[in-house]
């Protein structure tokens, strides 16, 4: 029986032909939309105001002070900061812990601190295991004498120095890394190119949750080169135990495409690396007195890789964003102290545990809220591309303490639009790991693909996400003040 179905083209064709349509109309379909990107910017990000507000409720007025585009101005002064540490040539960029622009950094925030009006302002300083610092490096791929760069190679973040002329290596595609990736293969003495998917970003991701790296080494890999993601060409720097290097996922799909015809390629990795011993760095703390002698802490690390817009350049706006909010209250109407604390950071510091592990230190303590990664845009993969939405993307969240606290918290959550995931975290994590069930506790955090990368810019933080999470902080605040110490605590 013969096929009665008709192409598109010519259905539309006949048409065209039986209505007096020309052909030349028809192309008018493929021209550009002369309404443009009307949500986009001429770089193709989200403008601000294209986000979803949901306006103030008549009895939350008292909280629109805390304003998105003053956090995001707040921002954007600490981006800077991880912006000069590039531009003065640094290899490892940033505000990383150990380095002048970490120290940089906790300098801005104490003079923040400063001019908000927060009291007993003081620094704690630690003690830290040797810090690693770039000197030079690069990475060079050859194929049949052609020798060629790609954009979003980098090394692994630790990586050791190579001998004098660097290590040279075959490369071999080797899928996601799994054992049955490895049937009939020999990668001894190669490099092998392993497909890293984010679930959602570098905290949960396939090489992690599958040991694909370790792998490769055991079945005798010299090397392991990560290529990151699903879409896009991120540029991010994950640890290997060995030697290795990073490449973003348009990258390694080139790679993969002339692996699969049939070319040899070889990878040359050169690194130059120290360990400097024998640094310290400070947490900075000041105190808006309340009037009681009872505390809440409002913690947010300040270390962070590349631009670290989200990780933590979020936390940190929204920080001085309730400092601001609650400095102009008069003191005997802050029930309790608040104490906040522009913390060193975890990457490779203490962070905060020391609040555990020091005698004393949450005496008297309502509660401890976690400012970290806070406001990151919402996203939707559409191919190799992860596009934008004009919404701030749900979040991870944790509460440790009462029945009456959690009520507050998901209040606070509905009357800012706080979009959360259904089940809550059965842990906290990042800063407040180890502080989480010492006393009652909160966050709400988000780890997206472009956590740890030099990606991790300020297009990707909406004012209006700063907005909602400092408004809603502030009315948790109020909220757990009206709590005696007792009935904040869990039921266990």
């Amino acid at each position: 029986m013969k096929s009665t179905l008709r192409s598109p083209f010519i259905t539309v064709l006949s048409i065209a032909l039986t209505t007096g349509l020309t052909v030349t109309s028809i192309s008018a379909y493929a021209q550009d939309n002369p309404l443009g990107q009307p949500l986009l910017d001429e770089r193709g990000y989200p403008i601000e105001e294209a986000y979803i507000h949901i306006p103030l409720r008549a009895d939350d007025q008292q909280y629109g002070d805390i304003e998105g585009l003053w956090m995001k101005e707040v921002l954007m002064e600490l981006d800077q900061i991880s912006l000069d540490d590039k531009a003065s040539g640094t290899q490892f960029w940033g505000r990383n812990l150990g380095t002048e622009a970490h120290a940089i950094s906790q300098d801005w925030a104490e003079r923040y601190f400063q001019q908000l009006g927060l009291q007993d302002i003081s620094r704690k300083t630690f003690e830290l295991a040797p810090v690693w610092q770039l000197n030079s490096w690069s990475i060079g791929f050859a194929s049949n004498g052609e020798f060629f760069a790609l954009e979003s190679a980098r090394p692994p973040e630790k990586a050791e120095s190579t001998p004098p002329g660097g290590l040279s290596y075959e490369l071999v595609w080797l899928g996601q890394g799994s054992e049955a990736d490895y049937l009939g293969r020999d990668v001894k003495d190669k490099a092998v190119l392993i497909q890293d998917v984010p679930l959602p970003g570098t905290l949960r991701h396939t090489i992690q949750l599958e040991d694909s790296v370790d792998r490769a080494y055991a079945h005798g890999a010299s090397a392991v080169g990560i290529v990151y993601g699903i879409s896009d060409n991120f540029a991010v720097w994950q640890r290997t135990p060995g030697p290795g290097f990073n490449l973003g996922y348009q990258d390694g799909v080139a790679l993969r495409e002339r692996l699969g015809s049939g070319e040899t390629i070889t990878v040359t990795l050169n690194y130059d690396s120290e360990l400097l011993a024998d640094k310290t760095g400070d947490s900075v703390l000041g105190v808006l007195p309340g009037a009681t002698d009872e505390n809440v802490i409002i913690l947010s690390h300040i270390d962070g890789y590349f631009q670290a817009a989200s990780d933590n350049g979020s936390g940190m706006a929204v920080m001085m964003g309730l400092i601001k909010h609650f400095a102009a209250i008069p003191q005997s109407q802050r029930q309790r102290n608040l104490i906040f604390m522009s913390s060193l950071g975890h990457h490779s510091g203490p962070g905060a545990r020391w609040l555990v592990e020091e005698a004393n230190a949450l005496d008297n303590t309502a509660l401890v809220i976690n400012l970290e990664h806070v406001a990151i845009v919402r996203t939707k993969y559409w191919g190799p591309k992860l596009r934008m939405m004009n919404a701030v993307s749900p979040m991870r969240w944790w509460v440790w303490g009462s029945q009456p606290l959690l009520d507050i918290v998901l209040d606070a959550f509905q009357r800012f639009n706080v979009g959360v995931t259904a089940d809550m975290e059965t842990g906290a994590s990042g800063e407040m790991g180890r502080v989480a069930r010492a006393i009652p506790s909160l966050q709400v955090i988000t780890s997206p693909e472009i956590k740890h990368t030099e990606q991790d810019t300020p297009e990707w933080v909406p004012a209006v996400g700063l907005e909602q999470i400092g408004r809603a902080y502030a009315r948790i605040i109020d909220g757990v003040n009206e709590l005696s110490l007792d009935e904040l605590q869990p039921e266990l």
